[in-house]
């Protein structure tokens, strides 16, 4: 019994132990007709002219639990309506936003990035993010770095 310091007792603690679904964070299950449903709201908006109601909508409720050919659509709406949005209203835009809408927005961003359609609107996207920064702050790319969900 010379090496009793070295047992792990946290390891026979039913209270201690984390499964993994413990630490992955509940999200519903969404239908792709809802997220249809969502991206043609979006594109009514969008096409009478209230791209930043359409922003704002898109990124209230984001399909976190969607299969990832709803997921990819939204991306493209979300990705259609930043495209859609001045140049200079891009900051004020940011700013009408909340805290939680900007995260998304960072996430939607990073995601952008680094698909397809993305890397055609790449000066776009960089723009947004670099106002999205400049606006939010660093700290949303620390949530989006840490946040289990995925858009």
């Amino acid at each position: 019994m010379e090496d009793w310091r070295r047992i792990d007792i946290d390891a026979y603690d039913p209270d201690f132990t984390l499964r993994p679904e413990e630490l992955q964070p509940a999200v519903p299950e969404v239908p792709t007709e809802v997220v249809e449903q969502k991206v043609q709201q979006a594109r009514t908006l969008v096409s009478q002219g209230k791209a930043i109601d359409a922003l704002k909508f898109l990124l209230q409720d984001p399909p976190y639990g969607a299969d990832s050919v709803a997921k990819d659509i939204y991306l493209l709406q979300v990705i259609e309506t930043l495209s859609s949005v001045k140049q200079s209203d891009i900051s004020s835009t940011i700013g009408e936003l909340d805290a939680d809408q900007q995260d998304v927005l960072v996430k939607y961003l990073y995601k952008g990035m680094g698909s397809g359609e993305g890397r055609k609107q790449s000066g776009i996207l960089l723009n947004w993010f670099d106002k999205t920064i400049e606006v939010a702050g660093e700290g949303s790319i620390v949530r989006y770095l840490s946040d289990k969900r995925f858009v």
